[in-house]
């Protein structure tokens, strides 16, 4: 049974619903001018280039095109001292720029489920603190997207296939379409609230419900919705949400038990630098996604992430030489981890010996001589093979550590593999530490900690 009783449940939902919709005051809207292309610019080239006025509602869009949209922010009074984010609506993955510098990305709702937007939102911040009259110049390049055989815009199709049965739903030259863009007052009081309340619920659905952390986590949860009360004006309402904050503060200090699990977190951005999408459009990725991470680091000192793949900050080198930069030097404070050892993340059974040598030997020198880093970790999260000379190869090289986990993915309901940390010893009698995780996309809430912790196959 339940330890909350299905009325709190209930009553929980619509307050942590109507929450959301108080994260975000729009104050303005952004005004675009677009310029729709093929071939790969950078912004000064694209800017330079001729832009027609466009509204929400401009569709636009054939199969490999990319259209430029340029507008400005210009912050009025109502922004003073506020944090200000965007909340645009472009219809199709972007990169975007704010003041000449590379800024991050745009998922479409497409890829990105629209109930988790405010997520997303928060990583469009413009500024901390807003000072009125303060300009952005704000530029996006959208990808219009391609037919994928399963007659969407994203995934693959596998299995027979009827003739026929593929066929483009969307209409040349108009498959995507621009929406309303706004940019607004981020309340980060009601954010942070918000992901207390969502991680103590998902926390309440995994512990014991007949332990006393469950009774106080219920009791935590029905006092947020006796506290906070949303008929009231603004500062109000963020009076209470400040007032429940504290009241759930001692569930969410609630520190474990000796002999309970520590978790440590690094970001990862893997990216298939060919799949499904054309190689154009992987230069934009890892631009957007690069930039993004940069963003993060700025804002929490404490964040981590590893990037592998040098073709992939090759990329960055080429296209977004200020981007480029901003990464080495983050690679110098420590917050962003270089490392991967090898060119790309490459499959290594199909391959030869002797690519398998290029790919570190050439891997190993662009961390070096880019990021001054002695690559000691091979970075390889998406492979489905594992060549028996790696362990050989790798100790050639100085390369002590392997990370890698599809093995996960290609037991086909047979005996699973049992380890999750251990030597591996390759044909030659070398070996090296390897560790597997069981995925690459963990959402860091508490039922999918608990999930990877309870299914994993080492117990000891």
């Amino acid at each position: 049974m339940h330890i909350m009783k299905s009325e709190w449940r209930d009553r929980l939902k619509h307050w942590i619903r109507i929450l959301k919709e108080d994260l975000y005051e729009p104050i303005g809207e952004i005004k675009w001018e677009a310029r729709r292309v093929r071939e790969h610019l950078t912004p000064e080239e694209a800017l330079a280039g001729t832009f027609e006025r466009v509204e929400p509602g401009f569709c636009w869009g054939k199969v490999w095109e990319y259209c430029w949209f340029k507008g400005q922010v210009v912050l009025p009074e109502a922004a003073e001292g506020k944090k200000i984010v965007m909340d645009l609506q472009p219809e199709g993955e972007s990169t975007l720029f704010v003041n000449g510098k590379s800024f991050g990305t745009y998922r479409s709702d497409k890829v990105f489920p629209v109930n988790e937007k405010h997520h997303f939102m928060v990583d469009n911040i413009l500024v901390e603190s807003g000072k009125p009259g303060t300009v952005y110049d704000v530029v996006m390049e959208t990808y219009a997207g391609h037919y994928y055989p399963d007659g969407t815009s994203g995934g693959i199709a596998t299995g027979p296939v009827l003739p026929g049965l593929y066929v483009d739903t969307l209409e040349e030259g108009k498959r995507v379409t621009l929406g309303t863009c706004t940019y607004g007052i981020w309340d980060e009081d009601a954010y942070q609230l918000y992901m207390d309340v969502e991680t103590l619920s998902r926390l309440l659905e995994v512990v014991d419900h007949t332990s006393l952390r469950a009774a106080k986590i219920a009791d935590a949860l029905e006092q947020f919705t006796l506290i906070v009360d949303f008929e009231q004006s603004k500062e109000k309402r963020t009076e209470s949400y400040v007032a429940a904050r504290e009241a759930l503060r001692p569930a969410m200090e609630a520190v474990n038990g000796s002999t309970q699990p520590v978790f440590y977190a690094i970001g990862n951005g893997h990216i298939d630098l060919a799949w499904l999408w054309p190689f154009a459009e992987t230069e934009r990725k890892v631009a957007r996604t690069f930039a993004a991470q940069l963003r993060l680091i700025e804002k929490y000192p404490e964040y981590k992430y590893i990037q592998s793949q040098p073709a992939a900050y090759e990329m960055v080198k080429k296209h977004y030489p200020e981007l480029f930069e901003r990464i080495k030097e983050a690679v110098k404070t420590g917050q962003w981890i270089a490392d991967g050892a090898m060119w790309v993340e490459p499959d290594t059974n199909m391959t030869s010996g002797e690519s398998l040598v290029r790919q570190v030997l050439y891997g190993k020198k662009y961390y070096k001589d880019e990021f001054d880093v002695d690559s000691q970790l091979l970075w390889l999260p998406d492979t489905f093979g594992y060549s028996a000379a790696l362990p050989q190869i790798l100790n050639g090289f100085g390369v002590k550590y392997l990370v890698t986990q599809k093995i996960f993915w290609s037991y086909n309901e047979g005996e699973q593999f049992p380890y999750h940390y251990f030597t591996w010893k390759g044909m030659d009698g070398s070996d090296i530490v390897s560790f597997l995780p069981t995925s690459y996309t963990y959402k860091p809430h508490p039922i999918e900690i608990n999930n990877v912790w309870k299914n994993r196959s080492q117990m000891r």
